[in-house]
């Protein structure tokens, strides 16, 4: 061989001569070591396998090839190495270094997990974003919450200030919605620790242990891993997102609680925003039902003046009516067919004097289509809003005195 193989001991790198058909040569103390420590033969294609041949090829015909290769041995998939090939010895022999980049591999790999993380954050946010209402938002807080981290047992607490209350409008146990909008009296639990604190909680391992030495009650359900953060808004803390695991400690660790960190906040805009919209839309069915209550107000004025306006010019010349048909029917030997002519005109004032004296003290205003106007008075249901049933002409002749009297 051409080379001096007392300068290739030298190198702190790994280098080992290849001869023309891939067969390993020599390798100095540094390949060997790696050889060991991944307990590996000292061959090229020990380390790499077929992948290393076509590097060698492209050094024969290019006189010099470079690539990136991971090891092929073991099951860690950032273990990788940059294979630089130079094919100048005359006897065909290829001098092979080997490069560790397993640490650019690794944070690599981690940049890649990082920008997949920031990708999923964007699309939460603007799915949370989306909708203003809590119960749509509080499942899609929980379903995008899974894209990064398994929350097979989760949570959302808020806080209801108005009746110092904790609600959970969603509660997830193994991986199926167990309840929706529980609640429960503001207590001494984790949830309102975190509430009062303002500070994410992660404990492992003896859960209910570091729950008792923070003053925190222990859950109804022992738990091996609880990671939970505050949401806040505007600096109130108005509610909770957490994790669970019921059988696995240190389930949780720091990259948990920082994410989870990340939705609460996003969750805190989007919650504030449900909230002032809800508020808003109360408030504007409120002014509708007012507004409705005028108009009806107004309406039955105009009504009751109407009638007011008819019972002084009607009830004078009907009490006149009635008077003389009464007359009429205790004089003797009135013929039959007159008698019953009387009586239907006697029945038929009375009724007017029924109506009128009910149209007067109307709480309510119904109207109905009729042929040749848009809508009138139905009179009828109107009165029926006074009672349970609208008087018939038969209760009004019975009443005679009463409705004389215009007494409902």
């Amino acid at each position: 061989m051409a080379v001096d193989v007392t300068l290739l001991e030298r190198l702190a790198e790994p280098v080992l001569l290849v001869s023309p058909n891939g067969d390993t040569l020599y390798g100095n103390r540094a390949f060997h070591d790696l050889a060991a420590r991944h307990k590996v033969e000292p061959r090229l294609h020990a380390f790499f396998g077929p992948p290393a041949s076509v590097v060698l090829s492209e050094a024969r015909r290019s006189g010099r090839a470079s690539a990136f290769l991971p090891l092929a041995v073991g099951e860690d998939t950032n273990l990788g190495y940059r294979l630089t090939v130079d094919a100048g010895a005359e006897d065909g022999t290829l001098a092979v270094q080997l490069t560790d980049l397993s640490d650019e591999v690794a944070w690599r790999h981690q940049l890649f997990l990082r920008n997949s993380e920031l990708s999923v954050l964007n699309d939460i946010g603007t799915a949370l974003s989306a909708t203003l209402e809590m119960d749509v938002l509080s499942r899609r807080i929980w379903e995008q919450t899974g894209r990064m981290m398994d929350n097979s047992n989760f949570f959302i607490a808020l806080h209801d200030r108005e009746h110092n209350r904790v609600r959970f409008p969603l509660w997830v146990d193994g991986g199926n919605i167990a309840g929706v909008d529980r609640a429960r009296e503001f207590g001494n639990g984790a949830t309102e620790h975190m509430l009062i604190t303002r500070q994410p909680l992660l404990l492992n391992g003896e859960v209910g242990a570091q729950m008792e030495q923070l003053g925190i009650a222990p859950m109804s359900r022992p738990c091996a891993s609880f990671v939970g953060v505050p949401i806040v808004a505007d600096g109130e803390a108005m509610g909770v997102l957490a994790l669970l695991d019921y059988s696995q400690a240190n389930r949780f660790g720091r990259h948990e609680l920082g994410i989870l960190s990340i939705v609460a906040t996003q969750a805190g805009a989007a919650i504030r925003n449900a909230r002032l919209f809800e508020q808003t839309r109360q408030a504007y069915d409120e002014l509708a039902a007012a507004q409705a209550r005028l108009m009806e107000n107004e309406r039955l004025k105009g009504v009751t003046e109407t009638v007011g306006a008819l019972n002084h010019e009607v009830n004078n010349p009907l009490a006149t009516i009635v008077g003389t048909a009464q007359l009429l029917l205790r004089r003797e030997g009135l013929d039959i067919d007159t008698r019953h002519k009387v009586e239907r005109m006697l029945e038929g004032a009375k009724r007017i004097q029924f109506v009128t004296s009910k149209m007067a003290s109307l709480i309510q205003a119904h109207s109905r289509p009729y042929p040749g106007q848009a809508q009138i008075l139905d009179v009828r249901r109107s009165i029926a809003s006074l009672s349970s049933t609208a008087a018939g002409p038969d209760e009004a002749a019975a009443g005679g005195a009463d409705a004389e009297s215009g007494a409902a």
